[in-house]
């Protein structure tokens, strides 16, 4: 198994731990020491993302009626929006081509990173959007990554 799914095996087993204790007593923040192994795995995009969310703290949701898929939208500098998938290490902004895919310096950027955090925190305010609905907004994300 290459590395990088390993290593994304590791993420997502930390990502699912928080989650679980998160749901089973309500508290709807991280412990300190839930903060402390983010940090061991992200740095410094966890602060960049905990920014994001103090700045705005819900996310706006999109998600369809029909299959359960769900976009996030986070607004980044200068206000544009960068929708990402809540489980899905993916994201059309810049940081993401060159310091995930590039360089594979950082695991994943501050946009997606905030969305999963405000996703297992329930800091999200949930649209639900017909299939067309869906699908331009899936489109927009390529759309502005390319114009």
């Amino acid at each position: 198994m290459p590395k990088s799914s390993k290593i994304s095996i590791v993420v997502e087993s930390i990502f699912c731990r928080i989650e679980e204790r998160v749901n089973s007593n309500g508290s709807k923040q991280f412990t300190d020491e839930e903060i402390l192994t983010l940090h061991s795995v992200f740095g410094a995009t966890l602060q960049r993302a905990f920014e994001i969310l103090e700045k705005y703290p819900t996310l706006e949701t999109y998600s369809n009626c029909n299959n359960g898929r769900v976009l996030v939208e986070i607004k980044g500098e200068n206000d544009r929006c960068y929708r990402v998938f809540p489980r899905i290490n993916f994201c059309p902004c810049l940081a993401f081509k060159h310091q995930v895919i590039e360089k594979k310096s950082q695991l994943m950027c501050k946009h997606v990173l905030a969305a999963r955090i405000a996703m297992i925190l329930d800091r999200i305010v949930d649209h639900k959007v017909t299939q067309d609905q869906y699908l331009m907004l899936l489109r927009s994300m390529f759309e502005e990554q390319n114009g």
